[in-house]
């Protein structure tokens, strides 16, 4: 009897595989290099049936925010660009779709536009040289549909998100109103308000660093965003007191002295401006110079660098105080030689004292080609009134006209009465011209 029992267990045994055998027959009725085939087609097909393109929130190193892109994908395997960074201009060039472990998008060909983020001589000043902005030209699709595509960065892993472009969509306008919304979001220094509570906040390159704290530990939290015509999208929403932040919205109406951003996806939670001490403006800010702003002390000094350009026959392009891409404070320039910029930092030891001054002095390092122009090109001299060395160091009294949005500050040397500078936040191109 035991060996019956045995034998008819056997025999169900077999009937269950067959049985599961032939469903898994069913499903996989086609190989899978016919089904990539068919999901390549799918994709394609999605990519170009966006008639009036894509428009793409594109991330390299998420530490340097997100930029617009407008994309539009042809039959023939050309994509044509528009990079919000350079206003109209459209570009194109050559894309492919492949598979490796899923469909990857490869923008293939060269382009100025689209490679601008993962070009790794950093073109923008903000990314790190040899690296850039840690940009990807090769993206994995996570998901495809007319609504919606979703992929990944292949090699630095950032998301990429684009969404088809309405009937009526227009460039220029678009771009013209993104500029107008980021204007408006002028200050050096935000709280996001839950209740009660507020969360410290500072901006820097499209990312704010958000301050929480629980119970004695203090966390800064980073959030990168892009700027939309509707406000500011963060990359990741941001959790505070248990609610849910998206982004900010665009408010086009508000007067100077009520600026008040609700939330994007939770009115309740409100970004508003608080007022930072000038001289921590000036250290976490960028403040241009322009000659015609330099008191007579400093018009004597910066009158050598002039001549040291001329002699190496380039031009002074821009020149401030800010943080370089180390996020380190300094005196940071681009030179011109014909088609060629250059570019260097000059590193500052500063210390505070109460809201508005500042000592000073330049510590004898520097990032880039800044040692090479300090050396060759009478740089030194551009330094001498901010504070030569350790042992010559400049203390400033800090003055503007507005502490929440400074249109300029102005540096008073306490110890030499002509040394009277203006900085303003506006880029300065070709300071001695200005």
């Amino acid at each position: 009897m035991k060996k019956i029992l045995n034998i008819l267990f056997i025999l169900a045994l077999t009937a269950v595989y067959t049985s599961c055998t032939s469903e898994v027959d069913d499903v996989f009725d086609k190989s899978s290099a016919q089904r990539m085939q068919e999901t390549l087609k799918n994709d394609k097909q999605i990519l170009t049936s966006a008639a009036n393109g894509w428009l793409m929130s594109y991330y390299g190193n998420t530490t340097y925010g997100g930029y617009n892109l407008y994309v539009n994908f042809k039959e023939d395997n050309t994509v044509t660009v528009s990079n919000e960074l350079f206003g109209t201009s459209a570009v194109t060039s050559h894309y492919k779709l492949e598979q490796s472990s899923g469909v990857i998008l490869s923008f293939d060909e060269y382009n100025e536009l689209f490679h601008f983020f993962s070009n790794p001589a950093n073109p923008s000043g903000i990314g790190t040289n040899g690296k850039g902005m840690e940009g990807d030209l090769e993206f994995r699709v996570l998901s495809a549909s007319a609504d919606s595509i979703v992929m990944k960065g292949k090699k630095h892993s950032s998301k990429i998100v684009m969404k088809p472009a309405a009937s009526d969509f227009d460039w220029s306008s678009y771009i013209n109103t993104v500029e107008k919304v980021e204007n408006s979001y002028a200050f050096a220094r935000y709280a996001f308000v839950v209740g009660e509570n507020q969360f410290i906040t500072t901006n820097s390159y499209r990312c704010f660093s958000v301050t929480t704290t629980i119970g004695e530990n203090e966390t800064t939290i980073s959030v990168p965003y892009i700027v939309t015509d509707k406000g500011l999208e963060f990359y990741k929403p941001l959790v505070l007191d248990g609610k849910t932040v998206t982004g900010v919205s665009y408010v086009s109406d508000l007067e100077a002295g009520a600026e008040e951003w609700p939330a994007l996806n939770d009115p309740t939670v409100k970004m508003v401006p608080q007022p930072l001490p000038l001289n921590e403006q000036f250290v976490n800010g960028d403040w241009n110079i322009a000659y015609s702003n330099l008191g007579a002390y400093a018009t004597a000094y910066w009158n050598y660098v002039k001549s040291g350009e001329e002699a190496i026959g380039e031009s002074l392009y821009a020149a401030w105080f800010g943080l370089d891409k180390n996020n380190k404070f300094g005196l940071i320039f681009y030179s011109l030689a014909g088609s060629s910029l250059y570019t260097g930092t000059l590193y500052f030891t500063y210390a505070l004292s109460g809201d508005d001054m500042i000592t000073m002095y330049y510590n004898g390092t520097a990032d880039g080609d800044g040692s090479w122009y300090y050396k060759n090109a009478n740089f030194n001299y551009a330094v001498y009134p901010f504070g030569y060395n350790s042992s010559q160091t400049r203390t400033f009294k800090i003055t503007a006209d507005d502490l929440y949005n400074p249109s300029y500050l102005i540096l008073t040397d306490q110890n030499q009465a002509n040394n009277v500078i203006k900085l303003v936040p506006n880029l300065v191109l070709n300071p001695f011209d200005n």
